[in-house]
């Protein structure tokens, strides 16, 4: 992966309840997260493996794998959003009813079990994830009443 991505598509006719502007800085930002994320969880990939599984290396597992999954789904749904820009895909494809972001507790809960083992850089990722996870649940639920109207 690397640390930068195509640009949005600008000029095209753009039929959502999305401005390009405001998606695209979205985009941006879920992207730059990713990479944050992904170069963290590499750092501290070594040092997490060594020695026992603690409440406290649990804890922090529980958190990274959280911020992953709240990343993922982010990203995948921003991915469809561009897809639908493209028009290769349409609204209906790019929006699934029956699983819609807001339904994934794991990732909705804000509160982790922190117990102040969770490092300040995760902590950190982890609440701008939970910002972005829940800017673009929003989104998709836009999306999703329109669609479904």
């Amino acid at each position: 992966m690397t640390d930068e991505h195509p640009p949005t598509t600008i000029g095209k006719p753009y039929q959502s309840n999305f401005a390009i502007v405001p998606f695209s800085r979205t985009y941006d930002e879920a992207f730059t997260l990713l990479v944050e994320a992904r170069n963290y969880l590499s750092e501290n990939r070594n040092s997490a493996r060594r020695g026992e599984h603690t409440d406290a290396k649990i804890t922090q597992f529980v958190a990274e794998m959280r911020m992953t999954s709240r990343l993922i789904r982010a990203m995948a749904w921003l991915l469809a959003v561009r897809a639908v820009e493209e028009g290769e895909i349409g609204w209906e494809e790019a929006v699934d009813i029956d699983d819609l972001m807001v339904d994934l507790r794991g990732c909705v809960e804000e509160h982790c079990d922190d117990n102040g083992h969770i490092a300040p850089a995760l902590r950190d990722l982890m609440d701008r994830a939970y910002s972005l996870y829940m800017r673009t649940a929003r989104m998709e639920l836009q999306v999703a009443a329109r669609c479904s109207a």
